[in-house]
């Protein structure tokens, strides 16, 4: 039983929607990072530009360090508030703010701006430090600059770049997820073109769906259509021995209907006993062609679904005669000269042995109903490639002109035999499936032989 498990077309939407929305979320965090990082990087210019404008104009005049601040060092962006101050030598405030004093690193004044995180009046600020160095003669040579900046303005800024960043990547990836899910009705489509077709076609019919569909389900529209072609020979087999059966075993029931009602009237004894015959001969004759049919109809269906398997023909062959011959009772057997010849090694075959035995049964049967007077002989050989199961009687044989048509089902039958003359076609049937063949012939002493071909198997 097929137990659906919910939308194909949901579940995999669902799955679309939460990568791209996963990967935006991810974009937008480099986005956000990225913004900082600039907009630290381009504050951090303008903070290092500030302190180098009052450095360079800071100057020592006699023993006394002196600053001319220029007004452009403060000309900044709006919201911004800016500190600083200027120290000597030796630590003292020359200019600017002196309630501003950072830590100043004196041992590492030669490296360049010093940039770091701060509090001042109770604002997150970023300061940068610098020293220029002074023509004197002192532990620490260095008139020192220190300003500070507020870092509102720049949170603002990233702000505002990741805000645009974020409607941006929110438009793409609802344009994204729309285009996703279109592209998978459109994926999906032709398997719904594919279920209305089979809804819409009535139950008998049977021929391939005629549809362009993407490279991807064209296997699954090729396995539907080779499903339903064997199941269109299937439903043909069927109704061909369902046919057969009907035609041909309307002439022997309506026979022996015919024999029952004359023995219901008839009272004559003598009479009576010729119509009891005749019933019996009629029953006997019904009874073997309805198993030939259901033979018939058994080998048809096993040349497609039996699965073969390593068999040893010889064993087959004796197992099958030796079962013939002992339920045998249309005639005496006593005076049959009966034997077998086979090679020393297995006579290994790739078969169904359910099929190769009602073949071997089929030949048996014709040969004692129709021929081997006083002698039937089998007879194994390897052929090449191929094993050889000779049948060999001393009785007429088939003549050449019938050959042919004996390989074909209900076949006119000489000599007024009755039955549906099925047995050869059962037997060439089963050779086809084996990829071997039923042929006749003579031996060295001109008796007839019916022989069966067959590949020897590939593991023997």
């Amino acid at each position: 039983m097929i137990v659906a498990r919910g939308s194909l077309y949901t579940r995999l939407a669902l799955r679309v929607s939460m990568v791209i929305a996963a990967s935006a979320a991810v974009l937008l965090g480099a986005i956000w990072y990225t913004t900082q990082v600039a907009a630290n990087e381009a504050y951090d210019r303008l903070l290092t530009g500030n302190a180098l404008q009052i450095a360079e104009n800071t100057w020592l005049q006699g023993d006394s360090v002196t600053v001319d601040v220029p007004v452009a060092a403060f000309m900044l962006t709006p919201g911004v508030r800016t500190f600083y101050t200027v120290l000597d030598p030796q630590g003292r405030s020359i200019a600017g703010d002196p309630d501003f004093k950072p830590d100043i690193p004196w041992e590492r004044l030669s490296e360049g701006p010093l940039l770091s995180d701060g509090v001042y009046q109770d604002a997150d600020v970023r300061i940068v430090v610098l020293g220029r160095r002074l023509a004197i003669d002192n532990a620490h040579p260095w008139a020192v600059v220190a300003v500070a900046q507020t870092k509102a303005a720049r949170l603002s800024f990233a702000k505002n770049l990741s805000g645009n960043a974020l409607i941006v990547i929110a438009v793409m990836a609802i344009l994204t997820v729309l285009a996703s899910t279109f592209t998978l009705y459109q994926t999906l489509a032709p398997l719904e073109r594919i279920e209305q077709a089979l809804a819409a076609r009535d139950p008998n019919d049977l021929a391939p769906l005629a549809m362009e569909v993407p490279a991807e389900i064209h296997a699954l529209v090729s396995a539907i259509n080779g499903f339903m072609q064997r199941l269109a020979l299937h439903q043909g087999l069927l109704r061909r021995v369902i046919g057969d059966a009907a035609h041909q075993l309307r002439t022997p029931v309506a026979a022996l209907v015919s024999q029952v009602e004359l023995l219901s009237r008839q009272a004559d004894e003598t009479r009576k006993h010729a119509h009891l015959a005749r019933l019996r001969s009629l029953t006997s004759n019904l009874g073997r062609q309805i198993g030939q049919l259901i033979n018939h109809a058994m080998v048809q269906h096993r040349a497609d679904s039996a699965i073969p398997v390593c068999l040893d023909m010889a064993e087959l062959v004796r197992g099958e005669m030796a079962e013939m011959l002992s339920s045998w009772h249309d005639r005496d057997l006593q005076a049959l000269d009966v034997g077998m010849d086979m090679p020393a090694v297995p006579c290994m075959v790739d078969g169904d042995a359910t099929t190769l035995r009602e073949a071997v049964k089929n030949i048996l049967d014709n040969a004692l109903l129709y021929g081997a007077p006083g002698l039937l002989h089998v007879d194994i050989k390897a052929a090449g490639p191929d094993w050889e199961v000779r049948f060999i009687d001393d009785g007429p044989g088939i003549p050449a002109a019938s050959q042919a048509s004996v390989r074909a089902p209900f076949s006119p039958r000489s000599g007024n035999r009755a039955g549906g003359s099925l047995g050869l076609s059962i037997v060439e049937q089963v050779m086809g499936a084996h990829g071997g063949a039923l042929l006749f012939s003579h031996d060295e002493g001109g008796r007839f032989a019916v022989v069966l071909r067959m590949p020897q198997a590939a593991r023997a």
